[in-house]
């Protein structure tokens, strides 16, 4: 499931016996206090309630559960992956030679119960590196039209002209009330660089850049960098490069 910066991490965990399933809670929360987890007894159970709405990041499935209701564990795998083959499963185990079948179902791991602290810190950071690849940067746009959310990848350029602050993007113009200062600000920790009192520019589409004119090519437009502002552009745009390479 793609996710919106700052949301929690959301976990299910699928599990029949219910004191291991609360010992897996109490792992996930040490890793992520601020995560919403929730127990699911059966598989059948989890099935119903995820088909219609993809609403978890990760599924920690007791592949041993015996399906007495309805599905065993690997049944609930594949039930997962007919209507979700994005979301993150971990397969809980007594017995390792259970792990085999997490190929089928495409589980980023597995761990044998009791689990150790250990084992769950290096599956949580895999975990978190899938997860957080996922995620998706929105702002709030106040426009003349009322309030509209945009991915900042979306988001070409910001100029300001006549007193109101345009925002050139992959949809299309929206005219907002807002200061370009403000806007800025919505944005400064992303791709996103001041290249004078009427531009903002989004890195990611500066196709060329003359830091000599000042000349930049942001998508299909030709914007002015400012004298003061063009090392500090040529300095960001070879950071960027080098991050994003």
């Amino acid at each position: 499931m793609i996710r919106n910066r700052g949301e929690n991490m959301r976990v299910a965990i699928i599990d029949d016996v219910m004191q291991e399933a609360e010992d897996t809670k109490t792992l996930v929360l040490s890793r992520d206090a601020a995560s919403n987890t929730i127990i699911f007894s059966s598989g059948t159970e989890f099935v119903q309630a995820y088909k219609d709405k993809h609403d978890f990041d990760v599924i920690f499935l007791d592949i041993e559960m015996h399906g007495l209701d309805g599905l065993d564990g690997l049944e609930t795998a594949r039930a997962i992956r007919e209507y979700d083959q994005q979301v993150v499963i971990v397969f809980t185990t007594r017995m390792a030679q259970y792990a085999v079948a997490g190929y089928e179902v495409d589980a980023i791991s597995y761990l044998v119960k009791p689990i150790s602290a250990e084992s769950f810190a290096l599956a949580w950071r895999k975990i978190e590196r899938i997860v957080s690849s996922r995620v998706v940067e929105q702002i709030a746009i106040e426009t003349t039209d009322g309030n509209l959310y945009v991915k900042t990848s979306d988001i070409y350029y910001m100029e300001v002209r006549s007193h109101k602050l345009y925002y050139y993007t992959a949809h299309g113009v929206l005219t907002a009330w807002n200061s370009l200062k403000a806007a800025f600000t919505q944005v400064k920790n992303s791709n996103f660089a001041l290249i004078s009192r009427y531009n903002v520019v989004n890195l990611a589409h500066v196709n060329k850049y003359d830091p000599v004119s000042g000349d930049i090519m942001v998508h299909d437009t030709l914007l002015h960098v400012s004298r003061s502002a063009r090392r500090e552009i040529s300095n960001k745009l070879l950071e960027f490069h080098a991050r994003t390479a």
